[in-house]
């Protein structure tokens, strides 16, 4: 799990020790809405949205915005809803931006607030979550259980809690998402949120829709389906009397459990990065079997009569003449099989290497075979495929250890394969704005860095224009590389969270 460092803070005190208010401004007849918790879920189904006059909240989505406090700070995370939002007149389209006292925040197309910020009641003394213990329900999964102590907790399917069953069973973590659900404090209390995962979260058997729940003690709580499923455990320690001290003996023990067979989670995750969601729908979802095909036609009654029929026959049958169409029929199909046998033989070929995973020399033989024949498309797609998986998980090493030259030249070396297979131009385009993207975030010392001067923030200014104005192409390449890769969602999933921090270091405090 990865915490994102402090960023700088808008003009507010410590977030903790506020209380933020929402003042209705458009409505000023409704009653301020105050938020105490470092999370409030904004939707028409939410409190106390739900409990306006009929129709006033109706265009805000199910799961519309969250606001949240984090490194002394205040965010709005738009959560891609149907008629958006704005901060101080300003759309806000499915991102996160700082809060300031004073903003006015817009919600849909009717409610509008005004934002402030104030000194929070110190509140009494409770007892305090020790930790969450996630002890897995069935023995033959070979899963660990989890021990959780800081909150928010994110699941997902990147994240070594979860990726390090890969190699036991692929294809069941394959049913998480990057960001599936999240676990949180709320009053006290533990909840459980879905980040609208394509597989679904469940707690006691019921699926969870646009709401967060409580989690208690003994509920049984699923990820994705069958195999991820676990049993909570909550160890709750007695409140303090005296304010200098933390703990005074815990209220119920944690589990007993084998340090050398538990996964021990320390350190919280980032709001930040739970609610920068990426627009890729399905993207996690494994491929369903295919549905089998249905003959609307009724099959030849007989070989013979089908190639008559075939070859346009119409008068009576005899059999001297169905003798000789079938002579004729058969020649021409013996001729076709060797033809078409002549001309899949480099395809098998390379079918057959990129099955013993010999991928590079798969790419040599379609990038061979292309030369002679550049029409050749499904030639083409064996090249893209084969070229993509035995080149981008180096690339991406490279780019993950800061390794830019490294990985600039093995993107020219991909890219002498271009005039063989164009397509492959608009993909090798879209690792490039990631290697330039992910170059300059390293220059100047991370994404959320504060701006070092006006160079620095014209630059960003044309990153996020590029993004904003190529965002269908960025979708399509990134579909494309994906479906070849799949660890490359990893990979544009943490470059998209760098354009996200950086329009948040561009607006500043």
């Amino acid at each position: 799990m990865t915490a994102l460092g402090a960023m700088a803070a808008p003009r507010s005190a410590q977030a903790s020790r506020l209380m933020i208010v929402l003042v209705p401004v458009s409505h000023p007849e409704l009653a301020p809405i105050q938020i105490r918790d470092n999370l409030f879920a904004i939707g028409r189904t939410e409190a106390p949205f739900d409990g306006y006059p009929e129709g006033l909240a109706a265009d805000l989505s199910r799961r519309h915005a969250r606001i949240f406090c984090e490194h002394g700070a205040v965010y709005f995370a738009e959560l891609g809803s149907k008629n958006g939002s704005s901060v101080n007149g300003a759309p806000v389209r499915q991102g996160i931006v700082a809060l300031q006292d004073g903003d006015l925040l817009g919600l849909g197309k009717t409610l509008s607030y005004r934002v402030q910020f104030e000194r929070a009641a110190t509140q009494p003394p409770h007892a305090r979550l020790a930790s969450l213990t996630l002890l897995p329900e069935h023995g033959d999964t070979g899963l660990q259980p989890i021990v959780v102590t800081e909150f928010p907790f994110m699941v997902s399917k990147a994240d070594d809690t979860f990726a390090r069953y890969r190699d036991l069973d692929a294809s069941q973590v394959n049913y998480l998402s990057r960001r599936h659900a999240h676990i949180f404090l709320k009053g006290g209390e533990l909840h459980i949120e879905d980040l609208g995962s394509t597989n679904g979260t469940f707690v006691n058997g019921t699926r969870l829709d646009e709401h967060a729940v409580a989690l208690g003690d003994g509920d049984l709580l699923a990820f994705g389906g069958r195999h991820f499923v676990y049993r909570v455990a909550l160890a709750w320690e007695a409140p303090a009397r005296d304010p200098t001290l933390t703990r005074i003996g815990a209220v119920k023990p944690a589990p007993v459990l084998d340090a050398d067979r538990t996964t021990f989670v320390a350190a919280a995750d980032s709001f930040l990065d739970i609610f920068c969601a990426d627009a890729a729908p399905g993207a996690d979802a494994p491929d369903a079997p295919a549905a089998a095909p249905v003959n609307e036609e009724p099959p030849p009654q007989g070989m013979l009569a089908g190639l008559y029929a075939a070859f346009g026959g119409q008068r009576r049958l005899d059999a001297p003449r169905l003798r000789r169409w079938a002579l004729i029929a058969l020649a021409c199909v013996a001729v076709l099989a060797w033809a078409l046998y002549g001309i899949g033989r480099t395809g098998r070929e390379v079918e057959a290497l990129m099955n013993d995973g010999a991928y590079a020399q798969a790419a040599v033989v379609a990038g061979d075979a292309l030369a002679n024949d550049p029409a050749d498309a499904h030639m083409a797609a064996l090249h893209t495929e084969a070229l993509l998986k035995a080149n981008l998980p180096p690339w991406m090493a490279a780019l993950k250890a800061g390794q830019f030259p490294r990985a600039a030249q093995q993107l020219a070396g991909m890219r002498k394969q271009v005039r063989y297979n164009p397509g492959l131009a608009p993909l090798l385009d879209e690792l490039d704005w990631m290697l330039k993207l992910e170059t300059f975030v390293a220059t100047r010392g991370g994404a959320q860095a504060p701006l070092r001067d006006a160079q620095d923030g014209a630059r960003i200014a044309q990153i996020l224009r590029q993004w904003d104005e190529q965002g269908e192409a960025h979708q399509r390449a990134f579909e494309t590389i994906a479906a070849y890769v799949p660890a490359y969602r990893d990979a544009y999933a943490d470059a998209v969270s760098d354009v996200r921090r950086l329009a948040l270091a561009r607006s500043g405090p």
